[in-house]
Parts: C-alpha cells; structure tokens; sequence
C-alpha cells in the first residue's frame, strides 16, 4: 500500500510540475521585425525627353487584406546635371507595388532611388 501511495505522489508530482509552466507563463505574442526591400523600374528603359516612362515602385511584402496598402513611398530622381527632384509620396495596392509616369526633360542618364518609411502592419 505504502508503495503505491509513492508512486501515485511521484506521478502527481510530475503530472504538476509538466502542467503549471504552461498554467503560469503568460500567453507570448510573438514580435517582430521583417525584413523588406523597397523597389523600382522603369519601362521603357531608354526613354527619349518628352516620352513616358512607366514607374513600377514597391516594397517586397504584400499585405493581407486588399484594401490595405504601405504608405508615405518617395522616389528620388536624380538628374543627368545633378539636379534631384522628388515624386510621391505614393501608397501601394495590397500587393506592395504602385505605378507612375515620369517624363524626362533633358537627355541625358536619371538614377532612380526609391525610400520606403519604417510602418507596422498587425498580423493576427
């Protein structure tokens, strides 16, 4: 009798201290950064002064519902003399891309850089 008294305290024993970590912890709610890449091109490429150029600009993470978009993307468009003009801000789909259409005015080669502010997205 003795013995199986021992045995039921050592299974109880066990069976409480397996459980009440997971009675005590918090609920945890992981956080968290990710990893993103703005980006642009351009179509075509070259372009003639005077001819449309189309603008894809986005981030590298699409959103889960559709009618959410990131928000507040500038692009920098520094011109063949050196000159630096700013487009945006512009807000993306769901998909992290947006479009636009720029037109140069001098010949010459533009260097396109896209900029994208820090934002959080809640995912639950």
């Amino acid at each position: 009798m003795t013995r199986n008294k021992t045995a039921i305290a050592i299974a109880l024993f066990l069976i409480f201290a397996i459980t009440m970590p997971l009675i005590i912890l918090p609920v945890y709610a992981p956080t968290g950064t990710k990893k993103t890449f703005a980006y642009i091109g351009a179509t075509p490429d070259p372009v003639g002064v005077g001819q449309e150029t189309l603008l894809h600009i986005g981030i590298t993470s699409q959103l889960d519902r559709v009618s959410d978009g990131w928000v507040g993307l500038t692009v920098t468009v520094t011109k063949p003399d050196g000159t630096t003009q700013t487009l945006g801000p512009y807000r993306t789909d769901s998909t992290g891309g947006t479009g636009d259409i720029f037109i140069p005015t001098e010949t010459g080669t533009y260097k396109l850089q896209t900029h994208f502010p820090a934002q959080w997205y809640n995912v639950s």
